[in-house]
């Protein structure tokens, strides 16, 4: 056939189903809804004979006459038809094609449908048609569903041509959509490949089988388990399947598909499955034959079916251990003898390691806790060993079994002794408790046998402090040593045992405060390492924080300034009369006293320095009344020499007058005798 001949065949085909539709519509019967859109997620589409196919349709309209819920006649809508033409096939109808549409589909706009509840997928009234009601002209209608072809019948391609019609049935102005869908001709209903895997180590294979049955994800295709004995096999695994055909489906959609989406048939094989590596397999768990392998009828349903099944025996895979170790490759194939899966399961060997040990507590009390050591145990591949029989010979061993993990010399039922390690099945970790029977310091290491020359390994060791009891000395400290008036203050009290240990993590009482000084607040610390306690001042009960020893207390200093003691008293170890008392000082220094000795101590000396001021003002008026009197004296004297000066002047100048009289007489005298002598002279020449 050519193609411009199937197009115009597809045309009639078109018309034909449209029939006297086409002649009742009038353009007044289009006007209601415009802008209206169909589009597909795909174009194309492939499948398989006996199989399905889907396609997404997006419906976008809007309308421009008044909606009303109340009246069905007056609701604008539009409805989505089809026709379907055949070309290659030796079948020339098209298989059944359904619309549906899930609870959480994308829609606006749009009526609900009937009966269209949450979690519930509504499937179209008929096979022929989708309708979309607007239920509002204020916004666009949109609705996003699904249409499905089921059981296609024969190869071949099969196209759906898509148009719409009004509510009158009238054909829109949308133009036509096609699908065409190519189906190859596969025998879906045979598994040419695994969908799902569910293997699980608890018991009966509870787990993998609930996975199975919910059509979960395929979970624990890698198990890890104990290797056993030989003479024992024991089931250790379960697995399920889940196979899918060439289309990768697990079941074939038939026509007949209602809301509970019954209608399918479930893709079916039988499987052979083979080990290659340690253990055995049974196709179900009640089977006694173990080997090497086995067959497993895969059905898919949504029910199992069991070994008393006339044509199944069985959809359950049990895996048995042997005694050997090592990692074993479980494969399966399908019918036709291709493997289509695979899984493995790791059998581990005898302990050979102990990786990552650790103490639950490093510092404990004598009585009062319990300790273990904790660690991960491997064997000699690595693996991780899991909860079972080679796993349960690990030992504990202590460098003194008198102060901790005492463990017997020979054990004539080695099973039931408390120091042999316990694995947890969930964690895999190996938890051995420890006996703690005195004070001291010891290392712990864990063995493979319960002598040292059994063994063939040892663990790193770890080291145990026991602490005492009873509190044989105890210190206590503020964390200053002065203190503004009613500040914060952190009281430290450490306690030790007799061997000088920091006491554990322990409540320790026979404590007495002697102290009134100020008020006992919020005390931090205590043994759960966290928490605040109003203990007044009454407390008399140690509360180390955790493993230090230590408990700090916070209390708030006086108001005013002094000297506080902070003093605790306890029974004096090994008496129980005597007591020991400890104290600790500080002082509170109030910053306005200070101030006020300050002033005082500088008006005193102000008042000592004005009557100073007034004694040397004193002294000075006293000397001024002698200098004034010094000053009369002088005044008497000087008036004295006044007039003896007086007196010595006349007496000068009377004196003078002599002695000028006398002077003159003289020079006569004088003057006589030089004439005299010159006369002589004068005659003596002569």
């Amino acid at each position: 056939m050519s193609k411009r001949t199937h197009f115009k065949r597809l045309a009639l085909a078109v018309v034909a189903s449209l029939g006297f539709g086409l002649l009742s519509s009038g353009p007044s019967a289009q006007a209601a809804v415009f802008g209206e859109t169909l589009t597909l997620s795909s174009a194309t589409a492939t499948s398989t004979v006996g199989d399905s196919a889907t396609v997404t349709m997006t419906h976008i309209a809007s309308s421009t006459t008044a909606s009303s819920t109340t009246n069905i006649q007056n609701m604008e809508s539009t409805t989505v038809r089809f026709s379907c033409a055949v070309t290659g096939s030796t079948v020339s109808t098209c298989p059944t094609m359904r619309f549906y549409q899930p609870a959480v589909a994308d829609t606006a706009n749009v009526e609900d449908k009937p009966g269209y509840a949450a979690n519930e997928v509504y499937y179209g009234s008929s096979n022929t048609q989708w309708q979309d009601t607007l239920t509002s002209t204020s916004g666009t209608m949109r609705s996003v569903f699904f249409a499905k072809a089921y059981n296609f019948a024969a190869a071949g391609t099969y196209t759906w041509t898509f148009y719409t019609l009004d509510k009158n049935m009238a054909l829109t102005t949308l133009t036509p959509i096609t699908w065409t869908v190519t189906v190859s001709a596969v025998t879906s209903a045979t598994g040419t490949g695994l969908s799902n895997l569910y293997v699980s180590t608890d018991a009966l294979g509870y787990t993998a089988e609930t996975n199975r049955l919910n059509f979960r994800a395929s979970s624990d295709s890698a198990v890890v388990v104990d290797r056993g004995t030989a003479a024992t096999p024991v089931a250790v695994a379960t697995a399920f399947v889940v196979v899918k055909n060439d289309a990768g489906d697990t079941a074939v959609a038939t026509a007949t598909v209602a809301k509970n989406k019954s209608g399918a048939t479930p893709v079916r094989d039988t499987l052979t499955v083979t080990v290659n590596g340690p253990g055995l397999i049974t196709n179900h768990n009640l089977s006694t034959t173990r080997a090497k392998a086995a067959t497993l009828n895969a059905y898919n349903g949504a029910t199992l079916y069991s070994n008393g099944n006339s044509t199944l025996t069985g959809e359950s895979l049990t895996v048995w251990s042997d005694g050997t170790a090592g990692v074993s490759t479980i494969s399966i194939s399908n019918s036709a003898g291709i493997v289509i899966g695979s899984f493995t399961v790791t059998f581990t060997g005898s302990p050979a390691s102990a990786d990552s040990a650790w103490l639950t507590d490093t510092v404990v009390p004598l009585t009062g806790q319990n300790d273990s050591v904790v660690a991960i145990i491997k064997d000699s591949a690595g693996t991780v060993l899991k909860a079972g029989g080679t796993i349960q010979s690990v030992y504990l061993y202590s460098s003194d079994t008198k102060i901790a993990g005492d463990i017997p010399t020979s054990f004539p039922n080695p099973k039931t002794t408390t120091h042999r390690c316990i694995v947890d099945s969930t964690t895999s970790r190996a938890s051995c408790p420890i006996t703690i029977t005195d004070t001291g310091v010891v290392t712990l290491t864990l063995r493979d046998s319960w002598t040292v020359a059994a063994s063939t390994w040892s663990s790193p060791a770890l080291e145990l402090t026991i602490t005492g009891n009873t509190l044989a000395s105890a210190t206590v400290a503020f964390d200053k040593a002065t203190y503004a008036p009613g500040e914060k203050a952190i009281i430290t009290i450490t306690g030790k045992d007799v061997a000088g240990r920091n006491l554990a993590n322990k409540s320790i009482t026979g404590f007495t405060q002697i102290s009134s000084t100020f008020v006992l607040g919020d005390i931090t610390g205590g043994q759960a390492g966290g928490g605040t306690y109003n203990r007044g001042h009454t407390n008399t009960t140690f509360q180390g924080l955790r493993d230090t020893g230590i408990e700090t207390r916070v209390v708030t200093m006086p108001t005013v300034g002094g000297k506080v003691d902070y003093t605790l008293t306890y029974n004096t170890f090994g008496s129980t009369s005597a007591t020991t008392s400890v104290t600790a000082s500080a002082t509170v220094v109030d910053p306005n006293a200070t101030a006020i000795a300050t002033a005082q101590a500088a008006a005193d000396a102000a008042t000592d320095a004005a009557l100073e001021a007034i004694d040397a003002a004193n002294a000075a008026t006293d000397a001024a009344n002698l200098a004034a009197e010094a000053a009369d004296a002088a005044t008497v004297a000087a008036e004295e020499a006044r007039d003896a000066a007086d007196a010595a002047t006349a007496a000068v100048e009377a004196l003078a007058t002599e002695v000028a009289t006398l002077m003159a007489a003289l020079k006569a005298q004088i003057t006589t005798l030089a004439n005299t002598v010159a006369k002589i002279a004068k005659k003596v020449k002569a």
